[in-house]
């Protein structure tokens, strides 16, 4: 790495950790109170490995979801703490500063160093992370995140299986919403960034994100399985069909683009019961929602021909 890197690198540490310094000030709130104050399974270092064996939710509130590494994490930082939450608000802040470097590290390989810069940056200080890294169970999210860009740039730039893998396991047990990983580095061999593994080795990939998944799947159903009796489901959700669930969730799709391009209104709670329902294919929340989607396929379809225009 020459000088010049070093500083573009430092200056993305800087950018994503300024703006969140008052975060240090900021106390336990909401789900933090639950999942980390009053859970006494992360009061001591053996919580770190009893978290593997245990649902997320503590099993009087339900037992629900599967996402070990962030209680591990929780009980580790309780123990060298003592529960103070401006060391838990630290962790978040230095999370968020390595994932905002990797995203600059996969630009850079990927673009000049002006590029690079530009996205670490505008990854450093977009107000949409401020939901995930203000409060303390944001954590999870910033786990996840990293987990996906490693395994995103392991299979994309090094083409390396293992340690891909390796990278989606961590985001998987830090929060389901890893499972996206595949997907984007799907998206970047449809585009060609920056160039195409062979054959066998996507069916490499392929492979050991199968074997990834039914494990995941698996131990996550044995640990979760006794508590599936108190499963609550949504408010929203209750006498609706699974069509109403599917569209509601492209529907969502809007809040995205908006929170993504003018993020003005940030919330602490994105609970499905603070949703209303959508029924119908003319609802203008579900049709803003297909748009969304109908525009990033266009915009992989422009990529795609990019790219083939440069390799021509």
């Amino acid at each position: 790495m020459d000088s010049r890197d070093r500083r573009l690198y430092l200056a993305v540490i800087a950018c994503a950790l300024l703006p969140y310094l008052p975060a240090l000030w900021n106390g336990f709130a909401m789900d933090d109170l639950y999942i980390i104050v009053w859970n006494p399974l992360v009061h001591s270092v053996q919580g770190a490995w009893r978290a593997f064996g245990g649902p997320y939710w503590p099993p009087d509130l339900g037992g629900q979801m599967y996402r070990p590494l962030p209680l591990a994490t929780f009980a580790m930082d309780w123990t060298i703490a003592r529960g103070h939450p401006v060391w838990f608000h630290a962790m978040n802040l230095l999370w968020h500063a390595g994932v905002a470097v990797i995203v600059a590290v996969f630009a850079r390989r990927l673009a000049d160093w002006t590029a690079a810069l530009a996205a670490g940056l505008v990854f450093a200080v977009h107000p949409v992370h401020v939901e995930a890294v203000a409060n303390v169970i944001g954590v999870a999210e910033l786990m996840a995140a990293a987990g996906v860009c490693l395994a995103v740039y392991a299979a994309v730039v090094r083409q390396d299986v293992l340690l891909s893998g390796a990278a989606l396991v961590l985001g998987l047990l830090s929060k389901e919403n890893a499972v996206v990983a595949p997907a984007l580095i799907g998206w970047a061999w449809i585009v060609g960034l920056p160039s195409r593994p062979t054959s066998r080795r996507m069916l490499a990939f392929a492979a050991s994100w199968v074997v990834i998944a039914g494990a995941y799947l698996a131990v996550r159903s044995v640990v979760l399985h006794p508590y599936a009796r108190l499963h609550a489901i949504a408010p929203v959700f209750l006498g609706e069909s699974a069509l109403a669930g599917r569209l509601t969730a492209i529907a969502a799709l809007g809040d995205v683009l908006r929170l993504l391009l003018v993020p003005l209104t940030l919330r602490v709670d994105y609970s499905p019961a603070e949703r209303t329902i959508v029924r119908s294919l003319l609802d203008g929340r579900f049709l803003i929602g297909l748009a969304c989607l109908a525009d990033w396929a266009v915009l992989l379809v422009m990529a795609r021909g990019r790219q083939r225009r440069l390799e021509g």
